[in-house]
């Protein structure tokens, strides 16, 4: 029994770099397909967010009774009260993950008694 347990020894050079290559090619596959779904889940939730702010702008359309093109902010820094956040249709200023869907203003237009909603990028400054 002492024999064995004298004979036995650790890890060899070139195992442990097997071990690093195989690492190295498992996290060369992964990271990109981790990143690609990464992006894909913030476009998607992006989108979400502008969606859930045309049916708010419906709603406000709705409750106002609206008869002509009206646009309205979805939320402003001052404290102006007339933007769908201050006027309680949405709880929180909404939050994009890319700067590029970030929308400033939803205007609403009435055709024959009809609504609908496009949303607008803020203004380069």
């Amino acid at each position: 029994m002492r024999n064995m347990l004298k004979n036995q020894r650790g890890i060899t050079l070139i195992e442990l770099l097997a071990v690093m290559v195989i690492i190295g090619i498992i996290a060369a596959i992964a990271v990109p397909a981790i990143t690609g779904t990464i992006n894909n889940a913030e476009q998607k939730a992006d989108e979400a967010t502008n969606k859930l702010i045309e049916e708010v702008a419906l709603r406000y359309a709705i409750d106002r009774n609206l008869t002509t093109t009206t646009t309205v902010p979805i939320a402003t820094s001052g404290t102006t009260n007339d933007d769908l956040v201050d006027l309680g249709y949405l709880n929180a200023v909404p939050e994009w993950n890319k700067d590029a869907n970030r929308r400033a203003t939803a205007t609403i237009t009435v055709t024959n008694g009809r609504y609908s909603v496009s949303l607008t990028a803020p203004s380069s400054p």
